[in-house]
């Protein structure tokens, strides 16, 4: 499958890369992705975010360690009895710690497992669109590029102030 092709207009100014998304969003554009050197909520109020998926693997996690190290404990329990006359023979207190301390463990883990996946980190190599001027005072934004839009969607990107608009392919 080919890369989908697309624009890179690069902007000196956060004003004017927020005008650029408003008449992009205005235009039913595409907008991939926005480049900027520090997190600005303005942006993200515009481009609009997206729920993680993550909180559901953080709830299976939590959901899988503690039932299983009450299985566990439930198992040793059972396997080396000593019971005690009056006492039932799995007695529910002790088992609230290994039940805590399994839900907690896990949940962390699956969820620093899959912040890590979702995140796709370690990144070895940047993507096509990355400037390297975006880790220091440019803003930059990917808008997809349907054929028969590029000259319409060049001209918006300058009208809105970018210093620079070049095709990249993804």
């Amino acid at each position: 499958m080919a890369p989908e092709p697309a624009l890179l207009g690069i902007f000196p100014d956060l004003d004017d890369l927020l005008a650029a998304l408003r008449r992009v969003k205005e235009e039913n554009g595409k907008i991939l992705t926005v480049f900027s050197p520090i997190h600005f909520s303005e942006i993200q109020e515009i481009v609009g975010h997206k729920t993680s998926g993550i909180r559901y693997l953080t709830l299976a996690g939590g959901i899988l360690g503690g039932t299983s190290l009450v299985g566990l404990a439930v198992y040793a329990h059972l396997s080396f009895q000593f019971v005690t006359s009056g006492k039932p023979v799995l007695p529910p207190i002790p088992f609230l710690v290994p039940l805590f301390e399994g839900t907690i463990l896990l949940a962390v883990i699956f969820t620093v497992l899959s912040w890590v996946l979702k995140g796709r980190l370690p990144r070895i190599q940047l993507p096509a669109a990355y400037d390297p001027r975006f880790s220091e005072d440019r803003f930059g934004i990917l808008v997809a590029c349907p054929a028969g839009r590029r000259d319409i969607l060049d001209k918006l990107l300058k009208d809105a102030g970018a210093e620079e608009v070049r095709d990249v392919s993804g």
